[in-house]
């Protein structure tokens, strides 16, 4: 369902933009601040639902995520929660622009306390993309730009904090392409004064925990205690040579 942004005025769709307690005089202001922004649009659509049955891309403890139109562009909207735990999505935004910096995360586009406007990138969650049988050759070039794009936030600083349980922070963007792209979303944890552990995290999650039952079936398996020293040196020190073996101890060295 496309809505005009001068609907949520209204009854149950007020409820998106100041969930959960959607106050007249609070919705006036934040539907004044979404026009500001250009937003001209929302799309009522996905997996989460609000109550009254209104369909979201997500809801978590910060704020609520709906498709958008920009100026005729479709984009993500974030819309702080009125009960979030911060006053602002300021750091958030502060975190994706550093991301954005080496090509990672969705675009930022725009950017208020209240909202957050960003590329909006379709495809699948990787847990439900590995069930879908891609080849092997497509699991290894996504799990090799995965863990270079993790590296990438590494080597400047930025820790993601959340990919140690990724199933719902990696789409894969053109799932049936001969090279799929994985893009990493959601950077409301994120820090940069805190040390990062992307890339452990990440191989944590795909190769020893959570995903590791499926890559196995795929890729074959891998020798856990080899990544785990592989993935101690490099914590120690990070480097090209470090990080080097840390994809061959994942078997993706040469992809």
């Amino acid at each position: 369902m496309l809505l005009a942004v001068e609907e949520l005025a209204k009854a149950p769709f007020c409820l998106i933009l100041a969930y959960p307690r959607p106050e007249e005089s609070l919705v006036n202001e934040r539907l004044a601040e979404l026009r500001s922004l250009g937003i001209t649009h929302v799309e009522l659509s996905g997996p989460k639902r609000l109550p009254g049955g209104l369909e979201v891309l997500g809801k978590g403890h910060v704020g609520v995520v709906v498709a958008a139109r920009l100026h005729g562009r479709k984009v993500a909207l974030k819309i702080r929660r009125v009960d979030a735990d911060r006053a602002s999505l300021a750091h958030e935004a502060e975190m994706l622009e550093l991301a954005n910096s080496v090509g990672v995360g969705p675009e930022l586009l725009a950017h208020t306390d209240d909202f957050l406007v960003m590329e909006f990138i379709e495809g699948p969650r990787l847990p439900d993309w590995l069930a879908s049988r891609p080849t092997r050759a497509q699991v290894a070039w996504v799990l090799r730009r995965l863990l270079e794009k993790c590296r990438q936030l590494d080597e400047i600083g930025l820790d993601h904090g959340e990919l140690s349980r990724a199933h719902s922070h990696v789409l894969v963007e053109r799932p049936d392409a001969l090279r799929p792209e994985p893009r990493l979303l959601d950077f409301e944890s994120a820090s940069n004064r805190r040390r990062p552990a992307n890339l452990t995290s990440i191989c944590q999650y795909i190769f020893i925990s959570g995903l590791a039952g499926h890559v196995k079936a795929i890729l074959g398996p891998v020798d856990k205690e080899i990544l785990l020293r592989a993935l101690r040196a490099y914590k120690h020190h990070m480097s090209s040579e470090t990080f080097t073996a840390v994809l061959e101890a994942c078997g993706l060295k040469d992809i």
